[in-house]
C-alpha cells in the first residue's frame, strides 16, 4: 500500500521533456492566484454543450436562462478548490474539464451495491474535455473505465475505481497525475438524468455499427444501421458491454456515438429555434447533475460568448490510447495504457498541440471512435447558423 494520499496536491509522476516544461523541472513555480476560465463543455453528461449553445441561441433570454441555471444547478459542497499546486502544467487560457458518469442509482444504490458486489459509487464513464488557450477546437477524450492505472495513495486499480476510493478529489487527482495537467472544471451526472435527456429532446438519432442485445431481463435489440434512442432505450445502449468481444472499447464508442448524436440533436434547428425546448432540456437534466461551485451561470455565459466562432467540425471525440488487454495477479481483466501513446498525448496537450496529435493517430490506424461533430453541410460558425435558424423560425411564423 502507497503512503497516505494527500488530495488535490501534485504528487510527480510523469515529467515532460526540458522543451515542455523545463521551467517547471528547475524551478517550482507559483501557482496563479486566479484562473478566469473560458470553456464549453461536453459530455455523456453533455449539459456543458448544451448551456453553452443556450446562451448563443436565447441571448435575449438570458435573464431568464441564467435563472433556471442558478435555481437548478447543484453544487459539488465536498470538492476542494481546483486552483490548486497543479494550475501550472496548463497555460493560463487553457481550460481541461472532467466529465463524469456515475453509476449512482439513488433511491435503489444499496440493493444495486448488493447485486454488483461493489462497495461504493464508480465512474461508469469519464471523459476529459480540452479547450486549447487559442480556442482553434473542442478536444473530447474519452477513458476507458477500466484502464489500469496508479491512483495516488491506493497503488494500481482501474481508474473507476478512484471515485469510491477516495471521492472526487481522489478521482481528479488521479486523472491530473495521469495525464500530468490540470482540471478547471468537474461535472457529474447519474443514469436518470441521461434517460431524461434524451426524453427532453424527443429522442437522438445514432448509426449503429453493429447490431446486438443489451439486459438480462426484457432484452432490448439494437439492429445495424440508423437507430432512434429515447429514456431506458439510450441508456442501455451507453452501459452494454458484455455483448461485446472488446467490452470497454466498444462501449466507449458507443458512448460517443450518442453523445455526438445528443450534441446534434440540440444543434438542429427545431430545438435551437424553439427556446422552450432548450429551457425543458435545461430543467429535464440539471437536477440530476453535480458541479463545481466555479461553473456558475455567469460563467457558462461568458463561455457561450467566447465561443460562438467554433464550427461542428472543431468539435473532436476520441478514446485515451490504450495498450493490450491484461490480467492482473488478482484476477481482474483490466486494459494496460499504451506507454508511448500516452508520452504523447502528455506532450501534446502540454504544447496545446492535440491537433497535431489527432493527425497522427488518425493516419497510423483511423479509430472508429474518433470523429468531428457534423451539424450543417455548409459548417458555418454556430453564430451565423444559430442566426440564420433563428431568422428562417420568425419569417415562418410571419
Amino acid at each position: 500500500m502507497s503512503e497516505k494520499h494527500r488530495p488535490r496536491r501534485a504528487k510527480g509522476g510523469f515529467i515532460p521533456p526540458a522543451d515542455v516544461s523545463s521551467e517547471a523541472e528547475t524551478e517550482e513555480p507559483e501557482p496563479p492566484k486566479s484562473r478566469k476560465a473560458r470553456i464549453i463543455i461536453i459530455s455523456l453528461a453533455v449539459l456543458t454543450t448544451l448551456l453553452i449553445v443556450a446562451g448563443i441561441v436565447a441571448y435575449s433570454y438570458i435573464n431568464r436562462l441564467q435563472t433556471v441555471f442558478e435555481e437548478e444547478r447543484n453544487v459539488i459542497e465536498e470538492l476542494d478548490d481546483l486552483d490548486d499546486e497543479t494550475a501550472y502544467r496548463t497555460p493560463e487560457g487553457t481550460v481541461n474539464i472532467l466529465l463524469l458518469g456515475s453509476d449512482s442509482r439513488g433511491e435503489e444504490e444499496e440493493d444495486y451495491r448488493e447485486e454488483t458486489g461493489e462497495d461504493g459509487e464508480r465512474s461508469d464513464a469519464m471523459m476529459l474535455v480540452h479547450i486549447p488557450e487559442d480556442r482553434s477546437g473542442i478536444y473530447v477524450m474519452s477513458i476507458m473505465r477500466d484502464l489500469w492505472v496508479d491512483i495516488p495513495g491506493e497503488g494500481e486499480g482501474r481508474i473507476n475505481t478512484a471515485l469510491s476510493a477516495g471521492g472526487l478529489d481522489l478521482a481528479l487527482d488521479t486523472v491530473e497525475d495521469l495525464l500530468y495537467t490540470h482540471i478547471d472544471h468537474v461535472v457529474t451526472i447519474n443514469f436518470d438524468g441521461f434517460e431524461d435527456l434524451t426524453t427532453a429532446l424527443g429522442g437522438v438519432y445514432v448509426e449503429n455499427p453493429r447490431p446486438f442485445a443489451a439486459g438480462q431481463q426484457n432484452p432490448a435489440f439494437y439492429p445495424e444501421g440508423a437507430i432512434r434512442l429515447e429514456g431506458s432505450d439510450a441508456l442501455r445502449f451507453v452501459r452494454e458491454r458484455k455483448s461485446f468481444p472488446t467490452s470497454d472499447h466498444i462501449r466507449v464508442e458507443n458512448q460517443q456515438l450518442v453523445m455526438r448524436a445528443i450534441a446534434e440533436r440540440f444543434l438542429s434547428g427545431d430545438t435551437l429555434t424553439n427556446p422552450e425546448r432548450v429551457f425543458a432540456v435545461l430543467e429535464a437534466i440539471l437536477p440530476y447533475m453535480e458541479m463545481d461551485a466555479g461553473l456558475d451561470a455567469n460563467t457558462i455565459v461568458g463561455y457561450a460568448l467566447d465561443m460562438t466562432h467554433m464550427r461542428g467540425s472543431d468539435i473532436h471525440t476520441f478514446t485515451m490510447p490504450a495498450g493490450e488487454p491484461h490480467t492482473t495477479s488478482g484476477g481482474a481483466q483490466v486494459i494496460l495504457p499504451d506507454d508511448d501513446m500516452m508520452d504523447l498525448l502528455r506532450r501534446s496537450l502540454s504544447s496545446e498541440n492535440m491537433d497535431g496529435f489527432m493527425r497522427y493517430t488518425e493516419a497510423l490506424e483511423p479509430e472508429p471512435g474518433t470523429a468531428t461533430f457534423t451539424v450543417t453541410d455548409d459548417e458555418e460558425p454556430f453564430s451565423r447558423q444559430l442566426g440564420r435558424q433563428l431568422g428562417e423560425s420568425i419569417n415562418r411564423e410571419e
